[in-house]
């Protein structure tokens, strides 16, 4: 027995600044392993923080720490010891460090650029503005035993001592709800440092921070970028000394004219660097900065030009063959002063030409200095499958690579199948989730950029099972809940952009609220998505971390529900039901984009079902989340709440024929929350499947209803129907986005006509890939009983379309994989879980081990 996969706050070796818990994995050669106890050390140097003890447990992650108080800036080793149930026992070790515990523990001031920034882009989508460059000199005259940087900046930061980087992060210190929390980096630069004169920079362009779309909700941002920065030496000759910000740097402007996440970059290589001027001294404290809580954005794969061609239009298109978010390196060599255009897009139009699909120009421009150099921007990023080249007389494809950028999780799953097609959507699925998962979950890399709540909603058990996304996810939910309104009002995105609380204004007005109004199935993501990572991973600490801001957008719904509607429902139903205010409803329902001919049409015409029925369904899964986390004074309460709700919709709604006639979602979503009352389950099931034939077969469904439908076709004992709607080729279907040259998922079912039509889609949003959940568990066979799949449950779909399979699934206790196919099924368990495996009519209950049943098994 070995232990394997030690981690702190879900991560190899951090640098912390709360409470940590730990996790490990266990490996063995033997079956049918078990962890019978554990005991878990913390020591700094030889003393004794924490000794749990030989704790009686299968526990094996978030274990919260319980020790002594941990200090700023140490160094901590913490050991695991296992027992298994074979009488083996095993150790293993890791180590964590702090940064800075406490406000006082900051000794360098914030430094702001002295002189103000001028507009220097002329597109018509705000101002953007150069990047300033903040230099410090200091001299060195010991050797240095060890030198850790903390930084962080207003805008997105590049830091370099001596013309090095530390490492290759980008857009530091990530996106947040800056005036509420700030992350700061910790760097360590021994290595970088030299005896004599040194030279620490930070290069700092606008990013979030100062976006004239993308900024954060702040009621007080500054003008101009700042900075602070504090180095911790140790001499080897046992001394130490600070090299702090403290207004004798100086800042400059330098290569890059402007720079905009949206509209771009540009950089002028023939520019003199600007003058060297000082800086301003600010006050603005330390009490909402964090050492940041999850890995960073990294380039993370590069993808070779796989053609240039000259469009119908003779563009000059250079061609990556896979739609992505990040930007190009290009090797480049014009004369001195030539412009070189870079036109960044996701799809050709019908004849093969340059297609702008956003509202915004993704544009990068560079002005030659007459040599041969390669060119990156860096303070952006574009969602691209293609780049329109001006500027290059020969443009060769093996000078252009495209960089993909993403928040560097480890990945935690696999598939493959004996169908292309099947191969192709789940890769398309893959690359959204890499291009949507930069600092916080976006929707799209190229269009808005936001973190809405209602898309990561629908999609997060499929990225659970993809990437391993704990601290990732732990650190977006922290932006919701200070993102979140005094009345309980959970945003639709987070961070909370200025353009969308513009917006919610507006909408909210319409619907006759005095405040913003909570979005059914958007602003229901500070409920879901903790209790999906707690269904996935069994973290119990997401829901303790975050109980406090779902109860208050529960009582948001409960006091909603009140307020009477304009429908016409007897009060004392009409009471229990939350349908009142904005909603965005089903959304991008197919062939309903612009049914009514009006802004937000489909919402009016769906949010009145939508509303309440995730009403219950949020209420119902808030009484769970009272039970698991022992509050069952609440829960009792909630679940009263929950059956009032369900009893409102069936008398208020159902059997009062509210229900659409026409909507397909609707009755996908009364099954899927449980809502159908028995006598009317025979006439729901036809009209769903009416409703499906009419189609032909193929998806009705909206964002909301999407992630139940295939599920809802299983319950119903139509698992064919499922497999007919997967393997469905006309449109709406996944896979005729693939057929028809996707390498992402698409944001609308429609999206190649609608681009080609003149609206503005996004051909990078992994929301309907909320499809892969569904194969992972039904088709591969990969699924749970139990939170944190602790028992699994393998049961493969032999009556799919598929000769064969293939799945793994990286759980918190190691990896399970599946393969089958006519002939056999292998299995592997980690250890410290059991299974129940269901083959050829037989049910099989196992430990941990590798497993295989053939024909001749039965």
């Amino acid at each position: 027995m070995k232990l394997y996969d030690l981690k702190t706050l879900h991560m190899e070796q951090p640098v912390i600044d709360k409470t940590p818990c730990f996790s490990w994995k266990i490996s063995s050669s033997r079956p049918n392993v078990m962890q019978e106890k554990y005991r878990i050390i913390v020591k700094s140097g030889e003393d004794f923080l924490w000794d749990t003890g030989e704790v009686y447990s299968r526990e094996q992650s978030f274990i919260e720490y319980k020790g002594s108080p941990l200090f700023s800036e140490a160094r901590y080793q913490w050991t695991v010891t296992v027992w298994d149930s074979h009488g083996q026992s095993a150790s293993a070790k890791a180590v964590f460090e702090t940064a800075f515990l406490h406000q006082a523990d900051w000794k360098a001031k914030w430094i702001e650029c002295s002189f103000e920034r001028k507009n220097a882009c002329g597109q018509n989508f705000g101002n953007s503005y150069p990047p300033v460059l903040f230099e410090k000199e200091f001299l060195l005259e010991k050797r240095v035993k060890s030198a850790r940087i903390y930084a962080s900046a207003h805008g997105v930061y590049r830091l370099t001592v001596n013309k090095k980087r530390p490492d290759q992060r980008e857009f530091a210190p990530e996106f947040t709800p800056y005036g509420k929390c700030l992350y700061y980096q910790v760097y360590d630069v021994k290595e970088l440092l030299t005896e004599g004169r040194n030279v620490l920079q930070m290069y700092v362009g606008d990013g979030w921070y100062f976006s004239s779309q993308a900024g954060p909700v702040m009621q007080d941002r500054h003008k101009e970028p700042s900075v602070v920065i504090q180095m911790e030496l140790t001499y080897e000759d046992g001394t130490s000394e600070m090299i702090l910000s403290d207004g004798s740097e100086t800042c400059r402007t330098d290569f890059i004219v402007y720079s905009d996440l949206y509209q771009g970059e540009k950089q002028d290589l023939t520019l003199a660097s600007g003058e060297k001027k000082p800086v301003m001294i600010k006050d603005y404290g330390y009490d909402f900065l964090h050492v940041q809580p999850m890995e960073p954005i990294l380039p993370i794969r590069e993808i070779p030009a796989v053609e240039v061609f000259t469009s119908p239009a003779g563009e000059t298109i250079v061609d990556f063959g896979q739609v992505l978010a990040g930007r190009a390196r290009i090797r480049i060599d014009v004369p001195k002063g030539q412009t070189v255009s870079l036109d960044y897009f996701e799809i050709l139009d019908e004849k093969g030409n340059y297609i702008d699909t956003m509202f915004a120009p993704q544009k990068d421009i560079v002005i030659s200095a007459g040599e041969s150099f390669v060119h990156e921007a860096l303070f952006t990023f574009h969602g691209f499958r293609y780049i329109r080249v001006t500027g290059i007389e020969d443009v060769r494809k093996e000078d252009f690579t495209a960089v993909l950028l993403s928040t560097a999780k480890e990945n935690a799953g696999t598939f493959a199948c004996s169908d292309a097609r099947l191969n192709r959507l789940y890769q398309n699925v893959r690359w959204s989730q890499y291009s949507n998962m930069m600092s916080v979950p976006t929707d799209c890399p190229s269009r808005e950029k936001g973190g809405y709540t209602g898309d990561l909603l629908i999609y997060a058990k499929t990225a659970l099972k993809n990437e391993k996304l704990t601290p990732f996810l732990k650190s977006w939910l922290n932006s919701v809940r200070l993102d979140q309104a005094g009345d309980g009002v959970v945003m639709i995105v987070s961070p909370y952009m200025k353009l969308y609380e513009n917006l919610m204004k507006d909408v909210s007005a319409r619907y006759g609220e005095d405040t913003i109004s909570g979005v059914a199935g958007w602003s229901d993501a500070i409920v879901w998505i903790p209790y999906e990572m707690y269904q996935v991973t069994g973290d119990r600490l997401v829901l303790k971390e975050n109980y406090e801001a779902m109860e208050k957008w529960c009582e948001y719904i409960i006091h909603a529900a009140e307020k009477q509607s304009t429908l016409d429902i007897p009060e004392q139903y009409d009471r229990y039901l939350w349908n009142t205010g904005f909603h965005f409803g089903e959304w991008l329902v197919p062939g309903r984009e612009d049914h009514t001919g009006e802004p937000f049409g489909i919402c009016r015409e769906t949010a009145y079902y939508t509303t309440p029925f995730f009403g219950y369904a949020t209420i119902k899964k808030m009484t769970e989340i009272c039970q698991v986390l022992g509050k069952k004074d609440k829960a009792k309460d909630y679940g009263t709440i929950a059956a009032k709700m369900k009893t409102s919709i069936q008398e208020g709604m159902m059997r009062r024929n509210l229900m659409p006639d026409d909507l397909m979602g609707a009755y996908v979503l009364a099954f899927a929350f449980g809502l159908v009352p028995e006598d009317l389950y025979d006439a729901y099931k036809k009209k769903l499947l009416s409703l499906l034939e009419k189609s032909g077969r193929c998806i009705g469904t909206g964002f909301l209803a999407t992630p139940f439908i295939l599920d809802v076709l299983c319950d119903l004992g139509e698992t064919e129907t499922a497999h007919q709607i997967l393997w469905q080729e006309k449109r709406p279907s996944w896979l005729y986005e693939v057929d028809h040259g996707a390498t992402t998922i698409w944001e609308s079912w429609d999206a190649d006509d609608a681009a080609r039509g003149g609206r503005y889609v996004s051909f990078n949003h992994y929301a309907f890939g909320c499809v892969d959940d569904w194969i992972c568990r039904h088709i591969a066979g990969i699924d749970s009983d139990t939170q944190g799949y602790s028992h699994i449950v393998i049961r493969p779909d032999m009556d799919s379309h598929l000769s064969w399979c293939r799945r793994t699934f990286e759980c918190e206790a190691g990896e399970i994989s599946v393969y089958w196919d006519k002939e056999k099924l292998s299995v592997s368990i980690p250890a410290n879980t059991t299974a129940t495996v269901y083959w050829n009519n037989q049910v099989y209950d196992v430990g941990s081990g590798s497993y295989e049943w053939t024909e001749r098994s039965i």
